[in-house]
This record gives structure tokens, sequence and C-alpha cells, in this order.
């Protein structure tokens, strides 16, 4: 059966990035908070403070900013400055863009102005974690965000068919061009073609990535602490990596019926209106 849209975004984002995807892409991740991961998504149980009194200090936020782009890799056609044609009622136009998925469940990812936020003191939080888990206080598939990305702008799109075609446009900046279309400060707006799955539109000040880390152990030596997916051993693998966000229970209820990849359905599993932050 084809994977759930929750299922889709957060692979195929974290395979092309290297990082968490934020799910639903709107909620927002801190430093420091603690939780499990359930059928995909972070869920928060605390704080280090609130949960085990520990006090940690961000390192200084560079000033530089970078952009983050993801395409499925490249199942997603960007054209720019380009309509769907005039028997959809859009002609070609300055300030627009013209998105084609090769496939259903294609996902875009475009973050722009994005500067990473990070623990300072990361030892330190590594042998608090490590003496918690020795005393059975810090559970094995618990994890804590340290890194988390904040973005300027943040544009999202899901694809729900083979085929879809979907045309964006800038709403109050028509001369922007390029890529940055994507992530029009002055707003991004539907303007045509096919309806998205999953659509999140030039969106400002979101944490749509993050990284956590967690205790990995191991049989015949000491456990250690890293981040999720770093350990190298496939016969000791992460407790963690089992309830990741790449790890998904199968009995949700709710069905998707208007969405299908390949001929096939599946239930979502998680849906933009939840979140457990």
């Amino acid at each position: 059966m084809a994977k759930a849209r929750h299922r889709q975004y957060i692979q195929k984002v974290r395979a092309d990035l290297g990082m968490e995807p934020a799910w639903p892409p709107a909620s927002h991740r801190r430093l420091g908070d603690v939780g499990v991961f359930r059928k995909g998504q972070f869920e928060r149980k605390g704080t280090l403070k609130s949960l085990y009194g520990i006090d940690f200090t961000p390192r200084p936020i560079p000033l530089n900013r970078a952009s983050y782009h993801s395409d499925s890799k490249g199942s997603v056609q960007i054209q720019l400055n380009a309509g769907i044609g005039a028997d959809a009622g859009l002609l070609t136009a300055d300030g627009s863009v013209l998105l084609k998925f090769a496939r259903a469940r294609s996902v875009l990812f475009h973050a722009t102005g994005c500067r990473t936020e990070e623990i300072d003191d990361i030892e330190a939080i590594d042998s608090r974690m490590l003496a918690l888990r020795r005393t059975g206080v810090w559970p094995d598939d618990q994890v804590v965000i340290t890194e988390v990305t904040h973005a300027a702008f943040t544009t999202v799109l899901m694809s729900r068919r083979r085929g879809d075609r979907i045309a964006l446009q800038a709403t109050a900046d028509p001369g922007v061009t390029g890529l940055d279309i994507l992530a029009a400060s002055g707003g991004l707006q539907w303007a045509g073609g096919s309806t998205a799955g999953l659509q999140v539109l030039s969106e400002g000040e979101l944490t749509p990535l993050y990284r956590v880390r967690g205790v990995i152990p191991h049989w015949f030596k000491d456990a250690e602490s890293g981040f999720l997916g770093e350990a190298d051993d496939e016969v000791e693998k992460w407790s963690v990596d089992e309830v990741s966000s790449e790890s998904f229970e199968t009995d949700d209820d709710d069905e998707d019926d208007d969405e299908e990849e390949d001929g096939e359905e599946e239930d979502d599993g998680g849906g933009e209106d939840s979140d457990d932050d």
C-alpha cells in the first residue's frame, strides 16, 4: 500500500537534508525539549529543565543565513514565471512558478533565511543524559532536541496524484525572481491547477527542521550518546531508531480516499491539525 502523507513527508525531507522535519510542518520545536517519537511525530514530554532540572546555554547564532531545498530527489519540476495555461484560467506572469509532480505524494520543501540554534555545552548534556540512563530515569527511546533550524519563510507542498501541476503566485512582490518566489516575503498564493495534499505557502518564522540526541546502547561496551541515526554498527542499532521519526505504527484509522500513489491508498496517521507541543 502507499505510504501515508506524514510518512512520505518525513522520509523524503529527512533523506534529502539529514535533519528531522517537523510534523506537522507548522509545529514549533525548541532547544531542550524532551520527548519520544510516536507515529513519526515528536511527542513532547517536557524540557530538560522541567523534567530533570538541567540548565543549558544556547550557542551564539551566527549572522549568516542558509537555504534548504528538497524536491523528492528530482521528482518535482520547477518552471519559473509560467502559469498552467490559458485553458485553466492562468496566464504566464512574472513572480509565478509552476510545479510539476512526477509522482503522487512527491514533496517540495523550501526554507530560506535559515539560522541554526544549538545547545552550547553538549558534552555536559550528554554526560547528564547517560548518568540518568544508568539510574533508570532516562528511557532508551527518549531523545532531546539539541539543534533547531529557524526559517524566515517556509514553503511545503505535496502532490495528491502523479502528474499534478500547481501554480503559485507571489502576492505582494511580483518582481521576485528565481527560487526566491517559493519564499516571497510578501506572501505566496495558490494560482491554479491541482489541489495539494499538503500545503504551507511562504509561512514566516517556523522551525521546520531539528536534530535530536539520545542514548546508543551497546552489547559489549558502555552506552554512548549521539545524534539519531549516527550509530554505524548495524548489529548495535539505536534503541531510539526503533521509534524514530522514520518508524511508524500501522493502526491508524483515518483514510484519505482522494489520495493515491500508483493505484494504492493508505491512511494518513497524522494531520496538520495535531501538534503535541
